[in-house]
């Protein structure tokens, strides 16, 4: 119960995804693919993008029910989503308690600084695709937050092909193409 009532009241734990910081990850997951996406509705960008580029999404969300502490891991290939930043190293330890391939948009700013992280990262595959420039995410009020002060990018396990990979985010345009995506 106290996660739910953090995850849901803590101020700066619900920021929304642009549409163009989820289409690196696309990149990477092959055509078809069942996607589970943890922390999200039905209208968030994950979803939307996801579903847009032909993967089979399974969503869920803490506000409509599904707590990924407790929810039974739907049938999926791979776990893609923003996870809320308090929770971070709980949401990664439960990733890798599962076991299936993941990646999580997440704020870079002292990922190894914990040692509790520091040891899952050294025992567990672990994985970075480095976006820049800076996701600008989006506030309650739709509005896009201006001069994020922090780097993101996605901490993955079995989707990228090298450990440290780069993206630059085409912010400009928010709808990427499906033949940008497959590289045609």
């Amino acid at each position: 119960m106290t996660m739910q009532i953090q995850y849901q009241f803590q101020k700066n734990d619900e920021y929304l995804t642009p549409a163009y910081a989820v289409y690196p990850i696309t990149k990477r997951l092959p055509p078809g693919a069942t996607v589970w996406c943890p922390f999200d509705k039905v209208d968030s960008a994950f979803v939307q993008v996801l579903s847009a580029c032909g993967f089979h999404v399974i969503y869920g969300h803490i506000q409509t029910g599904q707590d990924f502490f407790k929810i039974d891991v739907p049938s999926c290939d791979y776990i893609i989503s923003n996870p809320p930043y308090s929770l971070k190293s709980k949401v990664i330890k439960r990733l890798y308690e599962i076991g299936k391939p993941f990646g999580m948009l997440i704020n870079f700013q002292g990922i190894f600084d914990c040692q509790e992280r520091f040891q899952m990262f050294k025992h567990n595959k672990v994985e970075m695709l480095w976006l820049s420039p800076r996701v600008n995410y989006i506030a309650g009020n739709g509005e896009a937050v201006p001069r994020v002060p922090f780097q993101s990018g996605y901490l993955c396990s079995g989707i990228c092909k090298n450990q440290l990979e780069f993206e630059y985010l085409n912010k400009e345009n928010e709808q990427e193409s499906e033949e940008e995506q497959n590289g045609s």
